[in-house]
């Protein structure tokens, strides 16, 4: 299980922005070949440039 990881601070956060910390922040090969798939398929669904905060 990953440990909580910091979002960047001092600009509008996007939902690909989250996705990709969050990504960046699994070292199993196999979690981020999964997660990266059906979090990312999110993402594109939601909009990559949405802020995060809607």
């Amino acid at each position: 299980m990953p440990a909580v990881v910091r979002l960047p601070t001092g600009k509008a956060l996007t939902i690909r922005t989250a996705v990709d910390v969050f990504l960046d922040s699994l070292d199993n090969a196999n979690a981020l070949r999964s997660y990266g798939i059906d979090v990312g398929k999110a993402a594109e669904r939601l909009g990559d440039d949405r802020p995060l905060s809607s």
